[in-house]
């Protein structure tokens, strides 16, 4: 069934303004110093002057530190960072992840407590969901949380999450009972970082962010730690990942990529290739608005959001294809050769594209992954496309 073309508000408009000059102009070289520092790293300065304007939660109620707005407006802010090549590992943890699963289940003590500060950029979360042995199948987790008189312990190990030394919490799926299905008697919990029974430490990788491995050795956790009823905590999983796997922060990481890359001469061997990305990040930018605005309707979106997903964090991976079949135009640092006078920014007398370039090429697989595996979003897909075929039938 077709939806009516999708247009933005003025209102909506004059956001993504807004949104856009803080993070291009007020902002511009304490990103580009930050990200040749740390080019995984969000900018202090950016990331708690958005939590000062409400926008790091847009979509929040006032009393949460948000602006009582929409989704959309919430996928504007998320697209203009990724497109001014703001990392977004603490938006997406905090605010998109964490933060979304305490909006829909959390009690109104824990939405008092954690969202304001999470809204304001003064507290950062992580998501602790993958395993060792249960990465894209999450519903095989191992780690387990035992009643402990009014609390729990919880016992297991998490891995291939980014910023849990910086982090404050985690938000940890772990089995609780065993069900009807393995979908079933899984619980979620809000666990201190610094707190007993929990160890810490880093996991060597080709990712740019240092992943982490976080092990829970019988570590107490308090009743009130528990978020949404005991046993039920599939569904809040899969709707707190929705934005996510709306694609909109994959094809902002992939335009933003193919505009750094194509400021260079490039030799006409990329040229079709850059039309070719050129004309499939429009598609893509198309899939991933749909996907809002089906959210924002409140319909599902769980198909349009898997295909989105897949064709965005795929179109990454082709970039980054690009970016390194022609490494050569971006990767000295005062000898490049800029297409036209101004289209390679430089600070300090120095161009800052080849840093973000040169790390898009360890970027780009760990996105195919995050969020669901590209087989998974097809699977996804399928499954959408078949039960839709069996209903005509």
């Amino acid at each position: 069934m077709f939806t009516a073309p999708f247009t933005f508000t003025s209102e909506q408009e004059r956001l993504r303004e807004d949104v856009r000059t803080f993070l291009r102009v007020d902002c511009r070289e304490d990103l580009v110093r930050t990200r040749r520092a740390h080019p995984w790293r969000h900018s202090d300065l950016a990331y708690r002057g958005l939590g000062e304007r409400g926008w790091l939660a847009p979509d929040w109620p006032a009393e949460y530190g948000g602006l009582g707005l929409s989704i959309v407006e919430s996928a504007i802010v998320a697209e203009e960072m990724a497109l001014a090549g703001v990392p977004d590992s603490a938006r997406v943890n905090t605010v998109d992840n964490a933060g979304s699963t305490l909006l829909a289940a959390g009690t109104a003590e824990q939405k008092a407590e954690f969202l304001p500060p999470m809204a304001a950029a003064e507290r950062l979360f992580v998501v602790l969901y993958s395993e060792p042995e249960a990465g894209s199948d999450l519903a095989s987790l191992s780690t387990r949380a035992t009643r402990d008189g009014d609390g729990w312990r919880l016992t297991g190990e998490k891995i291939w999450n980014v910023g849990a030394f910086e982090a404050d919490y985690g938000v940890c799926l772990a089995r609780t009972s065993e069900g009807r299905s393995k979908y079933a008697g899984l619980s979620l919990f809000l666990v201190p970082l610094r707190a007993e029974g929990v160890r810490i430490a880093e996991v060597a990788g080709f990712n740019p962010e240092t992943f982490n491995r976080i092990v829970f050795d019988d570590a107490p956790l308090t009743a009130s730690a528990l978020v949404g009823a005991e046993g039920d905590a599939w569904q809040i999983v899969n709707e707190a990942l929705a934005v996510e796997r709306t694609g909109v922060y994959f094809y902002g990481h992939a335009q933003r990529w193919l505009t750094l890359l194509t400021g260079f001469e490039l030799p006409p061997r990329a040229m079709p290739e850059v039309d070719r990305l050129r004309s499939d990040l429009s598609a893509a930018r198309l899939l991933t608005w749909r996907c809002v605005d089906l959210l924002a309707r409140g319909e599902d979106a769980t198909a349009a959001a898997a295909a989105a997903k897949w064709w965005t964090s795929e179109l990454t991976a082709r970039v980054a294809a690009l970016v390194w079949s022609v490494r050569e135009v971006f990767s000295g640092t005062e000898t490049i050769t800029p297409r036209w006078e101004g289209s390679v920014e430089r600070i300090d007398g120095l161009p800052t594209a080849g840093v973000e370039l040169g790390v898009s090429l360890s970027e780009a697989p760990g996105l195919t992954v995050a969020g669901g595996t590209s087989e998974m979003m097809l699977e996804t897909v399928s499954a959408a496309l078949l039960d839709d075929a069996e209903a005509v039938i």
